[in-house]
């Protein structure tokens, strides 16, 4: 083989892989590709919508102040506005909220079907009046039977 036959068949191999990485490159970027709903991503995308919304009063007692995300789970962070962390007795809080939470979180087709049947824990943090944190209370897709 002559060196000009050698240099066009390398140019030929280059060109051809570059056609072939630009052809990948295109049909992998048409195509959406499917996201895991516990995935951080995921996840990052639907605190990032919510909290387009945010801060809202839910009641007269209680502002979602914003969501977030963290590998395999979604944070709701509320705010307590009349309450002052001195005030709280932080047992009797988490006791009797947890109940509530898990009852509410693996009732409702939102929180279930999207994030609790698909292995993401539902994570609950409290604050209070100036932003001082209260109680965090976690659902997990056992607590729901998962």
């Amino acid at each position: 083989m002559t060196k000009s036959h050698m240099i066009r068949a390398v140019v030929w191999i280059i060109g051809g892989l570059a056609a072939g990485f630009l052809v990948w490159w295109g049909v992998n970027s048409y195509f959406p590709k499917a996201t895991d709903a516990g995935s951080f991503g995921r996840l990052s995308q639907e605190a990032a919508q919510m909290n387009r919304g945010l801060p809202a009063m839910l009641d007269k007692e209680t502002e979602l102040m914003a969501t977030e995300a963290a590998p395999g789970m979604f944070i709701y962070k509320y705010r307590l506005v009349n309450v002052s962390v001195a005030e709280v007795d932080f047992r009797g809080f988490e006791t009797g909220a947890k109940p509530r939470l898990v009852e509410m979180s693996c009732s409702r087709p939102e929180t279930r079907g999207d994030f609790l049947s698909k292995g993401v824990t539902m994570r609950y943090s409290y604050f209070d009046k100036d932003k001082a944190h209260i109680a965090t209370i976690d659902v997990t897709p056992k607590d729901c039977g998962f």
